[in-house]
Parts: C-alpha cells; structure tokens; sequence
C-alpha cells in the first residue's frame, strides 16, 4: 500500500485518509521555501530564523525540500539576468548569500554551491559573467581557438562551441509549365499539329543539413567547421540581418538571395542558445 510523503499514512483509491490538505500543505511550504530563498539570495544573506521555515523543512520530504531551495536560488539567478548580465554587484550578493546559506545549513562552502546547482544555475552564472566582461570589451580568459580556424588580418577569436548541428537554408528555382495545342487535317494523308509550350520559374527553399561540428565565434565572422563531408560555413557579420531564437537553438538571418539563413542546433538547455546568440550579437563590436 502506498504511503503519503507527508503524513506517512496509507493511500487507497477506494477507502481510507484524505489526502487533500497533506497536498495543500506541501504547495504551500515548497512554495515558500522557494520564494524566501529567491528573495534572500537577491539581497545576499540566509535567515533561518523567519517564521514558516523549520516547518516546511520537517514537513517536506528532503529531496522536495532541496528541490525548493535550488528552484528559489535559480529564480533570483534568473531574475539578475534579465538585462543578460551579472555585475560586480550581483555577483557579491551570490556569493554572500551562499556563504551564509553554507553557514546556517552546517556545509562547506563547496558543498553549499552544489546543493544549490540543482538546475544548473552556476552555468548561468559563468555565462551572464562572461557577457558582462564582454560588454565592457574584455575577451574570456584561456579561451583556445579550436584547430581548423583561419583568421584574417585583425581578426579575433572570440568563443567556440562544441557538437553543434547546423542547417543552410538554400533558396532554389524550378520551373513549372503546360503544353497546349491541337492537330489539325488538311487533306486526307496530311495532319499538322500546332503546339504551344508554357513554364515559369518557382522558387522554393529547403534546409541542407551540414552535419555537426564546431561553431566559432570572432569579431568579423561567423564559422561552422563540420565534421563531415558536408563542407564547413563561413559568414561575414556585414551579412548578418537577425537572429530568431528557436527551441533548442537560433536561426541567423542573412542578406544573401540564395542562402537565406543558417540556423544552429546546440546541446543542452536552452540556456546554451541564450548565451551563444548574445555573443555573437557582442561580437561584431569588439
């Protein structure tokens, strides 16, 4: 028979405990537990001495309890980034308040960041770092460009990113037409046929997959250097009009008639594109 995380008494389709108050309670302490830990991680401190808190932590199993706090620590991470940055502020009171979350919760300080990295929010932090010191026009450091990458005179190797699957929109031409005409008798042994041909040209586009591979970032270009036969893509940022984010990746936009757009697909979480479309809309300027 199973039984109620909360209540620890037996759950039963038919017959048996209500169930519906145990579940109202666990919303309410995890939603709590994750509001109270946004709002201290955004001014820098951990209080454990608020009202509501020793209950949600002894009510809520630990795993639903831990599931909270990193929910509410990436929310005050997420809400930082919403001008893309993290500055030298910001990142002070990150830093505070997993010192005092360290302290009060008895674990290192190592311990305390990967408890709170359940969602990956310490990625989100190196990222939003590097954006703010790109804005201020500072490269990231031990960057290496990766091998195959022929710069220009001036130019600049800025960021790259591994097993990226990239796409050409190729615009192509066809033609479409009809045949129209008639035989016609002259005599009894002679028939003439007149007949009449009429096309035009349609235009169609299709996405031409160039494999996975690398995508390399500098300040005069964009390079996909594929691992396949397909051959690698080179596009100058003077040709560049846009960048419309997709699920899983972005799709760059170029002035070229027969070559349209690009569009990139990268691993991991939709955090990966955010960060690779902001460098590459920062590149261009530095």
């Amino acid at each position: 028979m199973k039984l109620c995380p909360y209540c620890d008494k037996k759950i039963s389709w038919f017959f048996g405990i209500d169930h519906t108050k145990c579940n109202a309670d666990a919303e309410k302490h995890r939603s709590f537990l994750r509001n109270h830990t946004k709002n201290e991680a955004l001014s820098g401190t951990f209080n454990l001495g608020v009202v509501g808190f020793s209950e949600a932590m002894e009510y809520l199993p630990s795993d639903e309890a831990h599931a909270a706090i990193a929910g509410g620590y990436h929310d005050a991470v997420e809400e930082m980034c919403d001008d893309l940055i993290l500055d030298y502020g910001e990142l002070e009171k990150l830093d505070s308040f997993v010192q005092h979350f360290a302290a009060r919760m008895d674990k290192s300080f190592e311990d305390a960041s990967e408890y709170l990295d359940r969602y990956e929010t310490n990625k989100t932090i190196f990222q939003a770092q590097i954006l703010f010191e790109l804005k201020k026009g500072t490269l990231p450091k031990d960057r290496q460009p990766p091998a195959g990458l022929m710069l220009n005179k001036n130019e600049t190797f800025i960021y790259s990113w591994d097993s990226v699957q990239c796409s050409t929109l190729n615009v192509k031409t066809k033609f479409r037409g009809r045949s129209t005409g008639g035989s016609y008798r002259l005599a009894k042994n002679l028939t003439i046929r007149h007949t009449e041909h009429r096309g035009r040209p349609v235009s169609y586009s299709e996405w031409n997959s160039k494999g996975s591979g690398v995508l390399a970032v500098t300040n005069k270009h964009l390079f996909f250097l594929g691992d396949s036969d397909a051959g690698d893509v080179k596009e100058r940022f003077s040709s560049v009009s846009s960048l419309d984010p997709t699920s899983d990746g972005f799709i760059v936009n170029l002035t070229l008639k027969t070559r349209p757009a690009v569009r990139f697909t990268l691993e991991g979480t939709s955090r990966y594109a955010w960060f690779a479309s902001n460098i590459i809309l920062a590149a261009p300027s530095l």
